[in-house]
């Protein structure tokens, strides 16, 4: 059977895009290399004290997601119902620094009016950030549904840096300090990630961060079951080995056992450097097929997974998130270290109907697991565990240090490293989000959608917007590059709009 189109990788992004096609008339064939559906949505299961819990491989919180938001726009043209639960209006992210607390609020004006209490003496530059934050927004016109977007081709938003941008302002070192934070959820220094990155995913969290109830699977199944309902398949267990051609045109895939499936057209959503080993030599042009093939990694990810005893009182602790830093410079998050407490992102989910689960995720190194690396999951050794247990004892360490109300409290039931991410989710080297989302990789630097070849296409994550969001905007953005990118857009305004 030929199929209208195929493409590979179940995370968000190929989702999304087969399912867009699929409203459109076309019957997508969504290939997935892993038992289970969903990349980086993807959950899994562990036996902690108060029995089995499941917890998320890398969905937290997402953000744009109040009624009318890109985020809750985007899930609605798809047709799915995503159950969300707004996180803390006062305090959504709680920034810990050896110098002080700061909380962020929901919404840009509260963000201004707390850095304003915060940093008195410099208004006119905070004024100057959130204007220039939703500036930004504004002029990506996907994320702002707007095809005829104000500044949307303008090199400034993906070749200035945010530090760049604040040093511009005289910021001072407190205030870089709670502007970049949040960098996390980027995964990239504020001397390599454009504003374009920093406005998108910050303001995305800022304006609308929800818990999604149920965790990566209440947004993996309704999609599943949406591609379904529209004609389109999903086969696991199925992983690509090359992409085929002929003549000028993408005509299907090979996989790895052999078999030759046929397409009217291939897309790719999965990482660049995978994207670039199953295209043909010649599908892009010789330095943009190896900036694709030696793109950088985000720092690595190094995850803790508990739960809480039900004993803590954890009033003000739960519903937000905890960026916990050893160093006022958040840019410490890219230096990682084997010694003493370790930086911290902890999520702490809304109280629920089970036990208290928490997540914290910090960061290492690639070289510290590389010796490990032709080995699998549940298949190293004793020197691997001592390692995972030396860098968990250092996470455990900080959040005891700075959530007191935890302390006594927690209960491990499992970490996993960058080579747990590589396994799962295909990403390399077990970065973040995968490729850095950097100034070498965005706007002239980043990838192209289009190849040279009619029907073959790539997407995913690391060709946009690290998150969710970006993502998701990432299989609309190809799916408008096959359908007519305005037009999509439009579309998607109008079907959306609240009355």
């Amino acid at each position: 059977m030929t199929h209208s189109t195929i493409i590979v990788g179940s995370g968000i992004s190929g989702l999304s895009a087969a399912i867009v096609l699929a409203k459109h008339g076309r019957t997508p064939l969504v290939l997935e290399a892993h038992n289970i559906p969903g990349g980086c949505m993807q959950m899994f299961q562990r036996r902690g004290p108060d029995g089995v819990c499941r917890f998320d491989t890398g969905v937290h919180y997402v953000g744009s997601l109040y009624p009318g938001q890109i985020m809750w726009r985007l899930f609605r043209y798809l047709g799915v119902s995503i159950p969300g639960v707004p996180l803390a209006r006062d305090c959504f992210d709680r920034i810990s620094l050896p110098s002080g607390e700061f909380c962020v609020p929901v919404g840009w004006d509260n963000v201004a009016a707390a850095l304003k209490r915060e940093c008195g003496n410099e208004p006119d530059a905070i004024d100057a950030y959130v204007a220039k934050m939703r500036h930004v927004e504004a002029a990506l016109s996907w994320h702002a549904l707007n095809p005829e977007a104000d500044g949307a081709y303008d090199r400034e938003l993906f070749e200035t840096s945010l530090e760049q941008f604040l040093s511009g302002l005289g910021v001072s070192p407190r205030l870089r300090s709670l502007i970049c934070a949040q960098s996390s959820l980027y995964a990239v220094r504020a001397a390599e990630v454009p504003l374009a990155i920093h406005a998108a995913v910050i303001g995305s969290a800022v304006e609308g961060p929800h818990y999604i109830e149920g965790g990566g699977d209440a947004i993996t199944k309704p999609l599943v079951a949406r591609l379904r309902e529209l004609g389109g398949e999903l086969r696991l267990r199925a992983p690509v080995a090359r992409v085929l051609v002929d003549g000028d045109r993408a005509v299907g895939v090979e996989l790895s056992g052999g078999e030759v499936i046929s397409g009217d057209e291939v897309i790719l959503a999965v990482h660049p450097r995978v994207a670039a080993r199953l295209l043909p030599e010649d599908a892009y042009r010789t330095a943009l097929r190896q900036r694709m093939a030696s793109a950088p990694e985000c720092v690595g990810a190094f995850v803790v997974y508990g739960t809480v005893s039900p004993d803590a009182d954890l009033t003000g602790v739960t519903g937000r998130n905890h960026y916990l830093l050893r160093d006022d410079d958040p840019d410490c998050f890219y230096e990682p270290q084997l010694d003493g407490p370790g930086d911290a992102i902890v999520n702490l989910p809304p109280a629920g109907n089970g036990p208290q689960l928490f997540s914290a995720m910090g960061s290492a190194r690639w070289e510290w697991f590389e010796r490990w690396s032709d080995t699998r999951t549940l298949k190293r050794d004793a020197e691997y565990k001592a390692l995972k247990d030396r860098i968990t004892a250092n996470i455990v360490a900080m959040v005891q240090q700075r959530i007191p109300a935890l302390r006594g409290h927690l209960n491990v039931v499992d970490a996993s490293t960058p080579l747990t991410l590589r396994d799962y989710a295909g990403y390399p080297q077990g970065g973040v989000y995968g490729v850095q989302p950097s100034l070498r990789a965005q706007g002239r630097n980043g990838v192209r959608r289009r190849t040279r070849y009619a029907g073959l296409y790539v997407t995913g994550a690391g060709t946009g917007t690290p998150g969710i969001l970006g993502a998701c905007v990432t299989g609309f953005g190809v799916a408008g590059t096959i359908l007519g990118t305005d037009e999509l857009i439009s579309e998607v305004r109008q079907a959306t709009d609240l009355s």
